[in-house]
């Protein structure tokens, strides 16, 4: 039975964060309209759910001491539906943002909880493949709300069924809880010495920040920068924006299967990612939805292996702290490069974001290649 199945509860949890995640990037083309806002202003909603979403991951230790972690993970869908459900009725951006905030550090708690969770009691490879979950809640929800809008049936709908599935990933949670008790937690070793950041760490911390930032970056300035730049249509900017996410869903359920070193496909990945976003600057718009998916495709390796970089660096009774570190760079990289973005964007113009991302992917490059050096 489906209750019975951790991968099929943490799935579905993953595809209800995921789908929100999604809306934003493609509804904001009409958004900014309502709250007679610039579309540079996304900046600040993304900065405002990435520095929740810091200090959401930031204080998950001491909330879970009072509340379990698969209570915490029902509680933060819950809030993330009635977030769904407030969007819709706000008018002020100010309100939006706050909002979103909100959101941000429940979505913290929600993925600390559930990673921290089943991480520890299912295999990596399935681990994995909940995580393809979050791809397909995201590229769904950029495909459907670039189709509603485009149907005159506006960006409203789209929150709404994100709260309703958020509502429903909720329920089940906490419905299906007492089924896995029979769970066996992986044995670890006690923690002992100080914890000391080496080089190689440092930058194993730094290049989780820097994918992150550039991952949440494109995949919600894509539709802007396609609508502002090049002139395309609301549902062209919505099949891009679905395209990329697919790809790095696509990706995530394949790539990561080819028997490659970590190390060679970090380097792999990064290099592409650079090519890719280099190759977006020159081509005409009608190659650059399809070639979306490709960067998607690049970036999904990304992620796990700098987690496996990273754990690698450290004792085995050290990689959990070493993991709460690389997690939390994740949230921040997602609210300071975004946000940033914003700013370039709103004080010089839209058209320097694609050079932006290329800078940042060089980045990330340096940073990959010290933290995987012999």
């Amino acid at each position: 039975m489906m209750v019975h199945s951790p991968r099929m509860i943490a799935g579905l949890a993953m595809l209800s964060l995921g789908f929100f995640d999604g809306i934003l990037g493609v509804a904001w083309l009409s958004i900014h309209d309502d709250l007679g806002v610039s579309l540079q202003s996304l900046g600040w909603v993304l900065g405002a759910v990435g520095v929740g979403s810091a200090f959401g991951s930031a204080i998950f230790p001491t909330v879970v001491r009072y509340l379990s972690h698969l209570n915490l993970l029902a509680l933060s869908l819950g809030v993330q539906a009635i977030v769904c459900m407030l969007v819709i009725l706000t008018d002020q951006y100010w309100l939006l943002v706050s909002l979103y905030a909100a959101r941000g550090f429940f979505n913290g708690l929600a993925h600390a909880s559930l990673n921290a969770y089943f991480a520890q009691r299912i295999s990596p490879q399935h681990l994995m493949n909940i995580h393809g979950g979050w791809g397909i809640g995201t590229a769904l929800a950029g495909f459907l709300c670039g189709v509603l809008i485009t149907a005159d049936w506006g960006w409203e709908p789209v929150y709404l069924i994100g709260g309703t599935l958020s509502f429903t990933a909720m329920g089940v949670i906490f419905w299906a809880r007492h089924h896995f008790v029979h769970l066996d937690v992986m044995p670890s070793e006690s923690l002992s010495g100080a914890f000391r950041v080496s080089v190689p760490m440092f930058f194993a911390i730094a290049s989780g920040a820097l994918y992150v930032g550039l991952e949440q970056g494109v995949g919600n300035w894509i539709s802007s920068l396609l609508v502002s730049i090049d002139g395309a249509q609301i549902h062209q900017a919505g099949l891009a924006t679905g395209f990329f996410w697919t790809g790095l869903t696509v990706g995530r359920l394949t790539l990561t299967r080819i028997p490659v070193a970590s190390n060679q496909m970090l380097k792999w990945a990064s290099g592409s990612i650079a090519v890719v976003l280099l190759l977006l600057l020159w081509i005409p718009f009608e190659f650059k939805i399809v070639v979306y998916a490709g960067l998607g495709i690049a970036m999904s390796p990304m992620s796990a292996f700098i987690l496996v970089a990273g754990a690698r660096l450290v004792p085995s009774a050290r990689r959990d702290l070493m993991m709460a570190l690389q997690v939390l760079a994740f949230s921040v990289g997602a609210a300071v490069i975004p946000a940033t973005l914003g700013g370039i964007a709103s004080m010089a113009s839209m058209t320097m974001l694609p050079w932006v991302f290329l800078a940042v992917a060089t980045l990330l490059i340096v940073s990959i290649w010290i933290t995987v050096k012999d």
